[in-house]
């Protein structure tokens, strides 16, 4: 099995000012560098930032609540808040352990949805 070098790059995490840059290089091809990397759902920054994360996870789930809003309009209360529990909330909730938001900003944008 062989790498696909396109799919790699580089996430240096640290908080110093003059970060050290190596290249790295597989097979002579050298890796590129990025700032944020998604994995497993959880966007990670350079230096473990987690504003860019939860506005993803914040505009998803809004996304995801006018649609629900769109398309039950007319049913009753209970479909609405099953609906919400099962399709909004695990949005906002998944890996909440791990990005912690703990900063009021973020706290107040996730309780408007």
């Amino acid at each position: 099995m062989e790498f696909n070098i396109k799919k790699c790059a580089i996430l240096s995490i640290t908080r110093k000012r003059k970060p050290s840059n190596y290249q790295y290089t597989i097979f002579g091809d050298v890796l590129g560098r990025v700032n944020q990397h998604d994995y497993l759902g959880v966007t990670i920054s350079h230096d473990l930032n987690w504003k860019s994360h939860s506005h993803q996870i914040i505009n998803k789930a809004n996304q995801t609540l006018g649609l629900l809003r769109r398309t039950l309009a007319p049913c009753h209360k209970d479909v609405k808040v099953r609906a919400y529990e099962s399709l909004v909330r695990p949005r906002l909730e998944y890996a909440a352990e791990v990005w912690n938001p703990h900063t009021t900003s973020i706290v107040d944008r996730l309780e408007q949805v």
